[in-house]
């Protein structure tokens, strides 16, 4: 109700005869007034009400809200950052970080709208304001409450225009969280729905993007082709044939692709937009100089890295891979998406190039500079884990090679090595202390006055302290440029590979002189007692190489899954250690890692190792699961066996199991028939062979029934041995 003070004070005390004594005018005025309090009511149905409100929500709190988020979205458009060298999407994902930096303007939003359900209930605009705060919230990133605004719509008197437009965003959310299921659903709704031409649009390109994202790409170019011409923002239409373009191209259907990204230009788009619409042409047609001058124009400066990306893909596609190398390191340069292209050069350097340590770097590169929302996050982060410790073997397995090879050296040639190497590392820090003194002396020009006595105490102020803690550095570190994650082990300072590298790194740790000091004898013979020359020192160094060829073998088969690789170590492991105790598991890894020599492999394991359990494993995988006829005649042999071992007959028990084994691999009852064979060894008094089958069953059979039986057997086994 509108106060009281509001009507006139002659009014307000004039008595019920005295009105009409009231000239007509003030009469007239005082009906308005009457009126007027009336329609203030928002629980009023009466159509004076309805109007006052519904006039009240239109023009003064939606109107507000309304333009506040046309302003919104138009800025979401402007400061979207893309990354044009992946395929876009029909539809952007959600920012969220556009939310932060604007959670005040969109509050301000969600405010305005609130207003019209707080102060005008009976209004027919209540949907219409509902709509508005589901899309602040869904521009905010804050997806779970607008989905529950555009639910909440439907649920409520509205009117049709407004439920079709809540049903669409609903429809594009469920897509962008890729729940197919909940999104067909709310298609079904909305084919109920009437659409006026701007919904049918905002349909059908919902409709072309959940082809996209479910990687149904001819359907998604149906719909997107067929509707484009009807989308009346330019900057939209201009993103959207980049978008048509790429699809286009994915299908190889350059022709049309090139079509596209010309149609770019004619939609006024934005600089950056137009630029890689450019490059994404001429790298279709492979137009290399084209792109090379672009590289000269000012106006792409900052620009650099995605055209130095598509001169590289260019390279990359005609297998020039030493150019791609050297294009996509350029394009690392100002590259606001360092994490990709790191994550490209270490597959580059993977395949085809096999520079394995050098990917290893790149990988662990690709996995710090991806942010954690990114889709290859989880896959960088498992190839720098995966690659870190390969090359944590193959070092291993290159230093001592090297170390081997210094160990087949005289003493005195040695000597001379070591002296050399001294040497060089005096001549590099005396030229180090001297870049240092001259930048010293620079910076003393600067110096308003000359340090005192009390200052020298301070380590800055104190030019032999400094000059003295940076040779002491760059002795320890190497001469490390200024950067970020400087102290990691794997950022060498240099990475020559030849022979001396490793011993190097043995001098290092024998507390080696520095420059100012003479070779002393006491270090030299440090460093050459590390070096393997007796023997043992030569058997435990093949040793570390043997076990490190197997570990690097068998965890890039079944980890990395590069069989080519993995075959090659597993062969060097077999032709340098041809008594290996990993021989048996190697053939079995060599008949995973082979298509044309598997049977070499697996008769080769049949015939050294019959027993083994990687037999059987290649078995199971050719064999499959038994029929119920196989198994009967499984449980009969079995029972037949076990006869054998109630009457002693360890041998013949031991050898029907085998022959189980052999005929009816991968059979339910396995573990039965291996633990029945551990204990025939245990019966013939064969106590390692009865430990090893033990030890074997437990590990091959974690969740037998028999595995506590195992476990008390090999206990008692082991008390009894001591």
């Amino acid at each position: 109700m509108i106060p009281v003070y509001f009507v006139p004070f002659h009014i307000y005390n004039c008595k019920f005869e005295n009105c009409l004594k009231v000239p007509m005018p003030r009469i007239f005025f005082l009906v308005f007034f009457i009126m007027t309090m009336w329609a203030c009511s928002q629980q009023s149905t009466r159509p004076a009400a309805k109007a006052f409100h519904n006039i009240n929500a239109k023009y003064n709190a939606i109107w507000q809200a309304d333009r506040l988020y046309k302003e919104l979205y138009t800025k979401s458009w402007e400061e979207r950052n893309e990354n044009y060298s992946l395929p876009l999407s029909i539809f952007p994902s959600i920012d969220s970080s556009f939310g932060q930096a604007h959670s005040n303007e969109i509050g301000n939003l969600i405010r305005k709208a609130s207003l019209v359900i707080d102060r005008h209930q009976n209004s027919k605009f209540i949907d219409d304001a509902y709509l508005i705060i589901g899309k602040g919230r869904l521009i905010k990133g804050d997806i779970k409450n607008a989905t529950e605004t555009f639910k909440y719509i439907n649920s409520i008197e509205h009117d049709e225009i407004t439920q079709a437009s809540a049903l669409i965003y609903l429809y594009q959310i469920y897509i962008d969280q890729k729940d197919f299921e909940s999104a067909l659903n709310v298609e079904n709704y909305i084919k109920e729905v009437p659409l006026n031409a701007s919904q049918k649009t905002d349909f059908i390109l919902n409709k072309a993007y959940y082809h996209q994202v479910k990687n149904e790409i001819p359907i998604a170019i149906a719909l997107l082709n067929e509707e484009i011409a009807h989308i009346k923002s330019k900057i939209q239409k201009a993103r959207l044939h980049f978008v048509l373009g790429q699809l286009f191209q994915s299908q190889g259907k350059n022709s049309l692709a090139q079509e596209n990204f010309n149609q770019v230009k004619n939609n006024k788009p934005t600089y950056e937009l137009l630029l890689n619409a450019q490059i994404a042409s001429k790298k279709l047609t492979g137009q290399v100089g084209d792109l090379e001058k672009m590289l000269k124009e000012p106006k792409n400066l900052d620009k650099q890295s995605e055209i130095y990306l598509a001169l590289g893909q260019i390279s990359y596609a005609t297998k020039d891979f030493e150019k791609a190398r050297e294009y996509w390191s350029k394009a690392s340069n100002n590259n606001p998406n360092k994490g990709e292209l790191y994550l490209k050069l270490g597959q580059l350097f993977v395949s085809p190039l096999k520079r394995y340590p050098e990917a290893a770097l790149y990988f662990d590169s690709a996995a710090t500079y991806l942010p954690s929302s990114h889709l290859e996050f989880n896959s960088a982060q498992k190839l720098k884990k995966n690659w870190a410790y390969f090359n944590q073997l193959n070092k291993v397995i290159l230093e001592e090679d090297s170390l081997q090879i210094l160990g087949r050296k005289s003493t005195e040639e040695l000597s001379q090595l070591y002296q050399k190497y001294v040497q060089a590392k005096s001549k590099k820090l005396d030229s180090l202390q001297k870049k240092t003194e001259v930048k010293s002396n620079i910076a003393a020009t600067y110096t308003r006055r000359p340090t005192s006595p009390e200052q020298q105490s301070f380590y800055f102020y104190n030019d032999m302290a400094r000059i003295q803690g940076s040779q002491e550095f760059n002795f320890k570190w190497g001469n490390r440029t200024l950067e970020d994650f400087w102290n990691r082990k794997n950022k060498n300072a240099s990475t020559g590979s030849d022979i001396i590298s490793p011993s190097i790194a043995v001098a290092k740790k024998s507390n080696t002189p520095d420059s100012n000091s003479a070779v002393s004898e006491d270090s030299l013979q440090k460093w050459i007692a590390s070096i393997p020359r007796s023997l043992l020192q030569i058997t435990n160094s093949n040793k570390k190489i043997e076990q490190s060829l197997f570990k690097i073998g068998k965890f890039t088969q079944l980890e990395i899954g590069l069989d080519e690789l993995a075959k090659t170590k597993l062969l060097t492991l077999l032709d340098r250690f041809p008594s290996t105790e990993f021989e048996a598991e190697s053939l079995y890894l060599l008949y995973l890692s082979s298509s044309v020599e598997k049977n070499l492999y697996r008769e080769k394991l049949a015939q050294r190792y019959p027993d083994s359990y990687f037999r059987q494993l290649i078995l199971k995988l050719e064999t499959g699961t038994l029929s119920l006829n196989k198994e009967e005649e499984v449980q009969k042999a079995y029972e037949k066996a076990y006869y054998s071992y109630v009457a002693r007959d360890y041998v013949n028990c031991y050898s029907s199991c085998q022959n189980i084994q052999n005929k009816y691999p991968n059979s339910k009852l396995e573990d039965k028939i291996v633990f029945l064979m551990a204990l025939c060894k245990g019966g013939t008094k064969d106590i390692s062979e009865y430990s090893m089958q033990l030890k074997k069953f437990i590990q091959i059979y974690p969740l037998s029934p028999l595995k506590p039986e195992a476990d008390a057997l090999l206990k008692a086994l082991n008390q009894n041995i001591r």
